[in-house]
């Protein structure tokens, strides 16, 4: 809807006012991330995502990125319309439980679905989407082995979907730090080996704890 042009009068002086568009708020916008900067390196908008976070870029040459102990990442894409997004989950699934509160999305099946599902409105099909995975690293030596978990979990829904897993960086010992492009679907992941990334690792397991009670520098490499 617009607004046609008028004339604002100050004094003898007439200054024309161009048309004002009112836009609706479009549901079908972008999902950025809860924190975003703007990065020299890659002369673009870099979005973060935590854990249970996720974001979704139509058509944008911005960037989304995370850090990974034993959580997975999933990067998906669809390479036509050039729609994508990322999540990142911590904990392999919900099991039956209904309430909905600011844990959910830190479960696969529901970061899962709400990926999906995003990306469709937008005109993605099922057919042609692409997914990369990474994490699942067993940074902690804790019985739960949640890494091993979270990867089973994984390759059980791409299948029982019928996706395709282009390509996945998953187990090992240690942290990544994940960079996404939705636009070209390339993939940047670092290994991380200072002693400081092993607090991703602890981050997670304290969180990891936390829902379980509320319930009861490396080579990069391109993908």
């Amino acid at each position: 809807m617009m607004t046609g042009p008028h004339l604002k009068t100050h004094g003898t002086q007439e200054t024309y006012i161009p048309p004002v568009e009112r836009r609706h708020k479009d549901h079908l916008a972008d999902i950025p991330a809860g924190s975003s900067y703007y990065d020299a390196r890659f002369g673009t908008t870099v979005h973060k995502i935590n854990e249970g976070g996720f974001c979704v870029l139509s058509r944008s040459d911005h960037l989304i990125m995370t850090t990974l102990g034993s959580c997975i990442s999933v990067c998906m894409f669809d390479p036509v319309i050039k729609v994508g997004g990322m999540n990142h989950f911590l904990l392999p699934q919900d099991n039956g439980n209904e309430d909905k509160n600011a844990f959910n999305m830190r479960f696969g099946n529901n970061a899962m679905e709400t990926l999906l599902n995003e990306i469709l409105k937008r005109g993605g099909q099922k057919s042609r989407l692409l997914l990369k995975a990474f994490g699942a690293g067993n940074v902690l030596n804790i019985r739960a082995n949640i890494g091993s978990k979270n990867q089973a979990f994984l390759k059980q829904y791409i299948t029982d979907e019928g996706m395709t897993l282009e390509t996945c960086d998953l187990g090992g010992k240690l942290p990544r730090g994940v960079i996404f492009s939705p636009s070209t679907g390339k993939v940047y992941v670092k290994l991380l080996h200072r002693a400081s990334d092993s607090k991703i690792g602890k981050a997670e397991e304290k969180f990891r704890q936390k829902i379980v009670k509320q319930r009861t520098s490396g080579d990069i490499e391109l993908f």
